[in-house]
């Protein structure tokens, strides 16, 4: 008979095995490595993607999916420079991309629903206010945009960045709008 653990994982809020703990403690140590002292902008994702190489933090020979994209919309280069720069460059400008759910690659299509994500709203702004503390938070992907009232509501002591009053979208980011946006928050504070 298998021993079903009663660990609640922190990352996705699933009953966790050893594996899936040990899956998500890896992670939050590639992301906790390049976590600025001060988090100027925090990018908040709905879901982490399921291929940790597109993970921005978990890359391993250059960067792929979501953490191409999102450096690429902040124009920080890659080229030429090693992974560990790059993160080292992200980190120094106060970046941070943290998300709703930190486990896809244990959670099925069924899991990674508007549920799910409402479930780990409140751990979420928790984790945002006594962890984080960011002076701007920018929302990606429009499966956030029916909690921006929940986000608004949330006294989080950070600017909330949003594109038209919608998060920004992943595949549209490289149009020069997040910069615009990060810049004219930066110049209101």
């Amino acid at each position: 008979m298998q021993n079903v653990s009663q660990v609640i994982c922190d990352g996705c809020g699933q009953p966790a095995s050893a594996e899936h703990i040990a899956r998500r403690l890896k992670r939050l140590e590639s992301m906790t490595r390049y976590r600025p002292i001060h988090v100027q902008v925090l990018f908040l994702g709905a879901v982490s993607p399921p291929n940790a190489e597109d993970y921005l933090y978990s890359a391993r020979d250059a960067f792929l999916g979501e953490g191409a994209i999102l450096l690429q919309a902040l124009h920080l280069e890659d080229t030429g420079r090693s992974l560990e720069a790059t993160l080292a460059d992200f980190q120094r400008r106060g970046y941070l991309l943290a998300h709703l759910l930190d486990c896809s690659d244990t959670l099925s299509a069924e899991e990674v629903s508007r549920e799910a994500l409402a479930r780990r709203i409140p751990a979420t702004l928790t984790r945002i206010r006594q962890s984080f503390k960011p002076k701007r938070l920018v929302l990606l992907g429009q499966e956030l945009a029916e909690f921006i009232p929940r986000f608004m509501a949330a006294n989080l002591g950070a600017a909330l960045i949003l594109q038209d009053g919608r998060p920004f979208e992943w595949n549209q980011m490289s149009d020069n709008a997040l910069t615009k946006e990060l810049a004219a928050t930066a110049q209101a504070l």
